[in-house]
């Protein structure tokens, strides 16, 4: 009975959530019953689209920042390219509760976008329930300055089938509106190109892979070469573009300006 009593706001919370569904009130419902389960800095709604600029629905932000608005302008004018959500939405995922950890290349924590942008806006890890939604994926990230442990990710786990059910449930409950048609999403390629430095198909593909944080060794396997090659393929890329590494690299493609 104690142990029952113990849980007894999350089930008033869950029968909120219930409560909210086809509702404005839907989003904070369910992010606040989730916060009930472990602590969260920010959680956040997204629509994914291969080939579009993902559109961020809804923003929670406890910590209230008043950099929100322009940090999330950032991601939406290019930081996105480099979020590996967004990279695993665009290849495909199935629907589930997937972390940081399982998504991000080898080396994600050492890379610039990681460093100076992902954990001033996002935290120090991050999760998100997902769900596939005519051609996109629907996002609900949760985000924390600190990385959920094995415990915390086992209580979400342990709710993430009726998570799911509610956000699909939702948005079949959503009045239709008038569609939104995202803008079109650019590519590192084409930020490149402004540099006129005649990168090769390699040399790029190499840029984009340095940013995403991928190790040399990692980074060989990507592309199917010797990890000597991906050495000199980075050497020719920073000669190029007149930098000195990989933080240069970020400030000079994807840094806001």
């Amino acid at each position: 009975m104690d142990a029952l009593l113990k849980e007894l706001p999350i089930h008033q919370s869950l029968a909120r959530v219930f409560g909210a569904l086809g509702q404005d009130s839907f989003w904070r419902t369910l992010v606040d019953t989730l916060r009930l389960l472990v602590p969260l800095d920010n959680a956040l709604v997204a629509l994914m689209r291969s080939g579009r600029v993902p559109r961020l629905l809804i923003d929670f932000d406890s910590k209230g920042s008043p950099d929100e608005h322009e940090e999330l302008a950032h991601y939406s004018a290019g930081m996105y390219l480099l979020d590996p959500f967004y990279q695993a939405a665009c290849a495909g995922i199935a629907d589930g509760l997937h972390s940081l950890d399982s998504l991000a290349p080898d080396q994600f924590q050492q890379s610039e976008y990681y460093q100076s942008y992902f954990r001033s806006v996002v935290g120090g890890d991050e999760l998100q329930f997902m769900i596939n939604v005519d051609g996109a994926v629907l996002g609900l990230s949760l985000g924390r300055a600190t990385r959920f442990d094995l415990a915390e990710q086992g209580r979400l786990l342990c709710v993430r089938d009726w998570v799911l059910a509610a956000m699909k449930r939702h948005l079949q409950l959503v009045p239709a509106k008038e569609s939104v048609i995202e803008a079109v999403a650019g590519d590192l390629a084409t930020l490149l190109d402004r540099f006129d430095a005649r990168l090769t198909a390699r040399e790029v593909e190499t840029a984009r892979l340095i940013l995403q944080g991928f190790s040399s060794k990692a980074m060989a396997q990507q592309l199917g070469i010797s990890p000597e090659t991906v050495k000199v393929h980075r050497r020719n890329l920073y000669h190029k573009l007149n930098v000195n590494g990989h933080g240069e690299l970020f400030a000079l493609v994807l840094k806001p300006r």
